[in-house]
């Protein structure tokens, strides 16, 4: 998936002063794209290798295009970075100049790039402008206006559902989203064998049954491997004491230093009156804290849900997340590239009552974007209620666009999905000035570039090992 990041400059060269840029930064070796293109076919018209030709109809090409009305010969240009691509957009005279960084996942500081970038172009105008007015460099870099993040579209839903939530909830939050424990633990209850026998444990213990019996249920729940429950502690390890005359169970302990307590303490049991020393001790088992912690509100699949959005390169600082609900649900709120995404979960079916809560925070928080997560199935009216919704908004001028993800096995993707369209949106809104240059979409042809060199990466990983 990519994003991009851009910055802004109030300053927008003439059509003159972007090709003497192009030219200072070339030397600074940022080799433009779109230019570079256009020069080897002005040399092949030319007929000629020399530079001095090409340049002769490049100078023509953008004075025509001036008397003609066609808009800037030169409206921005791109520059390959290795692993980022590099924009530069030109505005209409007194307007902005933007600099923007389109990366992947895979590029490496992708912000300190973009701020090297906007650095070699404020110099390389720095520059320019001594060449012309005769000021010293310092000085015409200091008369320069600063480059300042660039404003995204009013999209404030992030802000509204952060501003909702338990100031307790968030710093709970962020000290646990880190933890090894709860990734591996909420990855396990992905498996519903998995809910299902820790759900039957803590129903079996309450009821008193054999730690036997307890094992039997990890056979019929789809062979579930207490072993690694217990590692991944959702299960913990218990001593339960047992009437030998009656079977009836007295009391679990949780490590055989509380047995020897109890033992040196001559307790005896209430229903034979034998010392607890005498009576039946075996090995049970019983759900963590963490585990009932985690099935009691779907916990765990909020959890996965935040997992998932941050592997898809989402920074922590665009996202918030909301206590789980009574009712079972729970909501993330992501800043994707100016989109607002609001992100419910439910361990459980999608509901007409669950769509109109859905609804309802949508609504509240403003957002664009709604992907609705539900590991059983999307009822027929549930469905219609949401899109009926997203109808209504449509119709008020404020669209939304809403996903429905039955599993979490397609989650992961649906949810890339929505992201890529919020992206693409967002490259286009940032990149189209250089559709009429380029010939085809900017935002299609940096799709097509990233896809390309993960291609050819890929080849050369391939060329090397089997060298």
């Amino acid at each position: 998936m990519l994003f991009i990041q851009s910055n802004s400059l109030a300053l927008s060269p003439d059509e003159g002063g972007r090709l003497r840029l192009l030219d200072a930064l070339a030397e600074r070796g940022l080799r433009p794209l779109v230019r570079s293109t256009r020069r080897q076919l002005f040399v092949t018209l030319a007929g000629r290798p020399e530079e001095t030709a090409a340049a002769e109809l490049e100078r023509a090409c953008a004075e025509h295009a001036a008397a003609a009305g066609k808009g800037a010969y030169t409206p921005g240009e791109l520059f390959g970075g290795g692993d980022c691509l590099l924009a530069l957009v030109f505005g209409a005279a007194g307007g902005e100049t933007t600099a923007s960084v389109v990366y992947d996942l895979g590029t490496a500081e992708p912000l300190a790039r973009l701020e090297r970038f906007c650095r070699d172009v404020h110099e390389a105008l720095g520059s320019l402008r001594e060449a012309t007015a005769g000021d010293s460099s310092s000085e015409s870099q200091a008369l320069l206006p600063p480059w300042r993040p660039r404003a995204r579209g009013a999209q404030h839903g992030l802000a509204r559902f952060a501003a909702i939530q338990p100031e307790e909830f968030v710093r709970a939050a962020a000290a646990l989203r880190g933890g090894r424990e709860l990734a591996r633990a909420s990855e396990m209850l992905e498996e519903r064998a998995v809910r299902d026998f820790l759900k039957r444990v803590e129903e079996l213990r309450r009821e008193g049954y054999t730690p036997r019996r307890m094992l039997a249920e990890a056979n019929t729940h789809g062979h579930v491997s207490v072993e690694r429950l217990v590692e991944a502690g959702l299960l913990e390890r218990e001593l339960r004491v047992s009437c030998r005359k009656h079977g009836h169970a007295l009391f679990d302990l949780p490590s055989p230093d509380s047995l020897a307590a109890v033992t040196i303490s001559r307790a005896k049991c209430s229903l034979c009156a034998a010392p607890v020393a005498d009576e039946v001790v075996e090995e049970t088992f019983s759900p963590s804290r963490l585990a009932v912690a985690l099935l009691a509100d779907g916990g765990w699949l909020a959890n996965r849900v935040y997992r998932i959005v941050r592997s898809l390169g989402v920074p922590e600082s665009d996202i918030s997340t909301g206590p789980p609900t009574e009712h079972g649900e729970s909501y993330l709120a992501a800043e994707v590239c100016g989109s607002s995404f609001i992100v419910v979960s439910r361990d459980g079916d999608l509901t007409p009552a669950f769509a109109r809560r859905a609804a309802e925070i949508v609504e509240e928080t403003e957002a664009t974007h709604l992907v609705a997560v539900v590991t059983g199935s999307a009822e027929d009216e549930g469905r219609l209620r949401l899109y009926e919704f997203a109808w209504r908004r449509a119709r008020g001028g404020r669209d939304l666009d809403t996903i429905i993800v039955e599993g979490l096995d397609a989650a992961r993707a649906e949810v890339e999905r929505a992201f890529s369209r919020a992206v693409r949106r967002e490259l286009s809104r940032a990149l189209f000035p250089l559709d009429a240059a380029l010939g085809f979409p900017a935002a299609a042809f940096a799709l097509e570039w990233f896809r390309a060199a993960k291609s050819h990466a890929g080849r050369d990983g391939l060329s090397k090992l089997s060298a």
